[in-house]
C-alpha cells in the first residue's frame, strides 16, 4: 500500500480509544476484579462449612438468578433513563456487597448473592451499553475485544490474589478488596471522563419498548450455549482438586495461566475480528472449545486440568467479543440498553444454570463426566450454527434508524 493509500486509510478508520473508552474499560476491569478476587474463595468457604459441590453450585446460581431475571429491566433503565446512573449505582451495590460477605453466615451469604447479582445486572448491562454505544460501527468488533480483556485480565489476577490474601489475612480481606475494587470504579463513574457521557442521538422514530431486543436474541443463545461451560473451569476447579487430593495451593498457578491465555489471544486476535464473517469466528472458537474440554476430560493433575482449561480460554478469548460484536450489529441502535440485557443474559444464564448443573453432575457421577456433557452442549451450539447460517455471514453494521 502506498504513503497516500495508508494516509487515506488511516483517516477513514475513526478512532477508538478516546478518553471515555479508555474510562469505560477502567471501570469495567475493577468491576470484574472485585468479583473474580472473591471467585476461589466462596467454593472453599461453602467447602469448609461441611456444604459439597451441589451447594456450591446453588451459591453461585444465587447471584445468577436476580442477575438474569433484572436484567431486561436495567436494560430499559439504561435507554429511557441514564446510562451513567444505572453504572454508578451498580458499581455502589458491588462495593456495599463486597464488605457485607464479612457476616460469618451461609444463610446470609446467599442474601448477599441475591443483592450482588442485583447490582451485577446494573454492572453488566450499564457498561456493555456504554461501549456499545461508544465504539465507532467500523470497530465494534474490535472495541468488543478490548473491553472483553477486562474480565480476561482480572480472571488472570485476581483468583490468585484473592487466595493469596486469604493464605496471608485470612478470610476477611479478599471480601476487603473485592468491596475497595467497587468504590475505585465508582469514583471513575462518578467523576472521570464519563461524568458528562451522553449518547450520540440516532435518527428515526421512537423504538419498540420491550425489555428483550430481538435482534440480539440469537447472539444471546449462541454466547449461552457456548459459556455454559465457563464455571467448570472457573469456579469448580477447587472441587476437582479435591476430588484427587490435590492441595488446593497447587491451583495458585492456575489461574493466572487461565487468564494468561484469555487475555493473549485476545489481545493478538481483536483488530482481525471485523474482517471475517461473525458465525465462522464461532463456530472456530467451538470448536476449539471442544478441544480444550476433552482434554480436562482426561486430566487426573492440576497440570493437565490447566492445558485443558489454557485451550479453552483461547478459544472464549475471540469467540465471546464476536458474539457481543454481533448482537450491536443485528440491533436497533436506538434500543443498545435493551440489546446489551439481552446480549449478556447469555453469559449470566450460563454462569447459573452452569454453576448448578455441573454440581449435580459432578456430585451424581464424578469426573470426567461434566466435561464430557459440556462436549455435547458445544455440539449443540455448531448445530444452531449451521441451521443460521446465512443470518450470520458478514458483519452488518446498523448505524440509524
Amino acid at each position: 500500500m502506498s504513503p497516500a493509500a495508508e494516509l487515506e486509510a488511516g483517516r477513514a478508520r475513526p478512532a477508538l480509544y478516546t478518553g471515555p473508552l479508555i474510562a469505560i474499560c477502567a471501570v469495567g476491569l475493577l468491576g470484574f476484579a472485585s468479583n473474580f478476587v472473591i471467585q476461589p474463595i466462596l467454593p472453599v468457604l461453602v467447602l469448609e462449612h461441611g456444604g459439597d459441590a451441589t451447594l456450591v453450585g446453588l451459591v453461585i446460581a444465587a447471584f445468577s438468578f436476580p442477575s438474569v431475571a433484572l436484567r431486561p429491566f436495567m436494560g430499559r433503565l439504561v435507554d429511557e433513563w441514564s446510562n451513567r446512573l444505572v453504572l454508578a449505582a451498580g458499581m455502589l451495590i458491588i462495593a456495599l456487597a463486597g464488605i457485607a460477605y464479612l457476616v460469618p453466615s451461609l444463610l446470609i451469604i446467599f442474601a448477599i448473592r441475591v443483592i450482588h447479582g442485583t447490582a451485577w445486572a446494573a454492572f453488566n448491562t450499564g457498561g456493555h451499553s456504554m461501549l456499545a454505544r461508544l465504539a465507532p460501527p467500523e470497530r465494534r468488533g474490535e472495541a468488543s475485544g478490548t473491553y472483553n480483556l477486562m474480565p480476561g485480565i482480572a480472571q488472570m489476577v485476581m483468583p490468585a490474589v484473592g487466595l493469596m490474601l486469604l493464605g496471608a489475612l485470612g478470610t476477611p480481606a479478599p471480601f476487603i478488596a473485592c468491596g475497595l475494587l467497587g468504590l475505585a470504579g465508582l469514583a471513575i463513574v462518578a467523576g472521570g471522563p464519563l461524568h458528562g457521557f451522553q449518547p450520540m442521538p440516532v435518527s428515526g422514530t421512537r423504538p419498540a419498548s420491550g425489555l428483550i431486543e430481538g435482534g440480539a436474541f440469537l447472539p444471546m443463545l449462541l454466547e449461552l450455549l457456548f459459556s455454559l461451560s465457563f464455571t467448570l473451569f472457573l469456579v469448580f476447579p477447587p472441587v476437582f482438586a479435591a476430588s484427587r487430593g490435590i492441595p488446593l495451593e497447587e491451583l495458585t498457578i492456575y489461574y493466572p495461566i487461565y487468564g494468561g491465555a484469555l487475555v493473549g489471544v485476545r489481545a493478538l486476535s481483536g483488530r482481525f475480528l471485523d474482517r471475517a464473517p461473525r458465525g465462522l469466528v464461532v463456530a472456530a472458537g467451538s470448536a476449539l472449545a471442544i478441544a480444550g474440554l476433552a482434554v480436562a476430560a482426561a486430566a487426573d493433575s492440576v497440570g493437565v486440568l490447566t492445558v485443558g482449561a489454557a485451550i479453552y480460554a483461547a478459544a472464549a478469548a475471540f469467540t465471546s467479543p464476536t458474539m457481543m460484536a454481533m448482537a450491536i450489529d443485528r440491533s436497533d441502535p436506538r434500543r443498545l440498553g435493551a440489546a446489551m440485557a439481552t446480549y449478556t443474559l447469555g453469559f449470566q444464564l450460563a454462569i447459573g444454570a452452569g454453576a448448578a448443573l455441573w454440581g449435580v453432575v459432578i456430585d451424581a457421577f464424578s469426573y470426567p463426566a461434566p466435561y464430557l456433557v459440556a462436549i455435547g452442549v458445544q455440539i449443540v451450539l455448531l448445530l444452531v450454527l449451521f441451521a443460521y447460517r446465512s443470518a450470520l455471514g458478514a458483519p452488518t453494521m446498523r448505524t440509524g434508524g
